[in-house]
């Protein structure tokens, strides 16, 4: 069995650790078992000022930063529902795994996720429980969002294709004698290979599987 991020890489874990609580002293990490927990009060500051604050429980992956971290809002402040992007058992939606590329790659640090996408996303719930709209673009919850997402990035809306270009994602390994995904006819090698590789180059082949289970529900 593969040992737990923080157990393969201490020295990774005291970096990750030691940053986050040095830009956000009232988070803790803390170990239970094979999982970090990241716990506390999380910030919300715009223009230098703490302008809001709430109780989150961030329980990061085995394979940290590969995967995603799951996220809890445990005060119960925001309702567990689609539009508010709250699950039902109190996780946050707070990315989408695919276009994780744009704010948070592979490999960057927590505080990036913290500062960047989590900020955001509680800055946007203040706002809209104070009676506004969400103020930032944002795809619908689930498959919906999904493919609303590959829609935009594909330019179609043809669902065919975009189960043709995620099998491409999904896959182990592309071979350029398969079909094209966008349906041309035309072998791979000779139509959107270099769309293709470019895609994987951001999206994982674990995340794109997801994205594929959602569109063939």
């Amino acid at each position: 069995m593969t040992k737990p991020w923080h157990r393969r890489d201490p020295a990774y874990f005291e970096r990750e650790r030691k940053q986050v609580e040095q830009n956000y002293p009232d988070l803790r990490f803390r170990i239970a078992g094979e999982q970090v927990l990241v716990e506390g009060e999380f910030p919300l500051i715009v223009e230098g000022k703490v302008r809001d604050r709430y109780q989150v429980e961030i329980t990061l992956a085995k394979d940290h930063s590969k995967s995603l971290p799951v996220v809890r809002e445990p005060g119960g402040r925001i309702p567990r529902s689609p539009d508010r992007h709250m699950n039902a058992d109190g996780t946050a939606c707070v990315l989408l795994a695919d276009e994780r590329w744009k704010s948070w790659p592979v490999g960057a640090p927590l505080l990036q996720f913290l500062s960047g996408p989590l900020h955001d996303y509680f800055v946007c719930q203040s706002v809209v429980e104070a009676g506004d709209p969400w103020p930032m673009p944002q795809l619908p919850h689930g498959a919906a969002g999904v493919r609303l997402y590959y829609r935009e990035i594909l330019g179609t809306e043809d669902e065919g294709v975009m189960v043709g270009y995620l099998s491409c994602l999904a896959a182990a390994q592309l071979k350029g004698h398969w079909d094209c995904p966008c349906r041309s006819g035309k072998r791979l090698r000779d139509c959107h290979l270099k769309a293709v590789l470019d895609l994987r180059e951001k999206i994982s082949p674990e995340d794109a599987l997801k994205s594929l289970d959602y569109l063939k529900a």
